[in-house]
């Protein structure tokens, strides 16, 4: 019984538990909440497809589960990295099982303190944690940075509004996107020009007759 305990205690110690939140976060934009709302079944990975469906707060010692901000699920791609981090992930949630010799469930949260993993992680929790790992690397950012990187980025990548503001779940068919990071419009579409200009053939310079044929005359003398 004692060893039991031994081996809960050390698996609810929260070393890498959510260290996969982070590139979650860059890759995908999703909120905080809706990540720590994340179920296995929510990640399909034989389609390299994430599924954010609801949103976790934590506010007065309250816990809520509720939609996502806009009330809407949304499918997000995934790279193979990506892949890889929440393959691994899944790998440590299983080692836990194993250790406690209990059954998996795909409805356990992805991201979770508890050794089987049916509470999600504190969102504030998740945010101090990495506000800590970038204080002890001499950086000066916070979480929802992440965010704000994940909708430059794309911005910046030459990808319309419309889908930059359903891979991060905005409303408004883009209205929201497009005042957030107004900023960030003009760049992309100075460098959509560039890239449209070069595939462009510029003609020939026109040569005029009369300098020509004086050309012509003063080789022959």
């Amino acid at each position: 019984m004692q060893g039991h305990r031994v081996r809960i205690a050390r698996l609810q110690t929260p070393v890498a538990l959510d260290r996969a939140a982070d590139p979650l976060k860059m890759v995908t934009g999703a909120r905080r909440g809706e990540l720590c709302a994340l179920r296995w079944y929510d990640v399909q990975f034989a389609d390299a497809v994430l599924e954010i469906r609801r949103n976790y707060t934590r506010r007065n010692r309250r816990s809520t589960e509720k939609d996502t901000k806009t009330h809407q699920m949304r499918r997000l791609g995934l790279d193979p990295e990506t892949v890889e981090v929440l393959t691994e992930q899944r790998a440590r949630y299983a080692e836990r099982l194993a250790a406690l010799d209990i059954q998996g469930s795909g409805a356990a949260y992805v991201f979770s303190y508890e050794p089987d993993h049916s509470r999600p992680c504190d969102p504030d929790g998740i945010t101090h944690r990495y506000a800590r790992m970038c204080r002890s690397l001499g950086i000066d950012s916070h979480l929802h940075t992440l965010r704000h990187y994940a909708a430059t980025e794309l911005i910046n990548a030459g990808f319309d509004v419309r889908t930059v503001a359903g891979r991060l779940g905005h409303g408004g068919g883009g209205t929201t996107t497009l005042r957030v990071y107004a900023a960030w419009v003009p760049e992309s579409d100075r460098r959509a020009s560039d890239a449209l200009a070069g595939k462009l053939r510029r003609p020939p310079a026109k040569v005029d007759r009369g300098q020509e044929r004086g050309a012509s005359t003063s080789h022959a003398d």
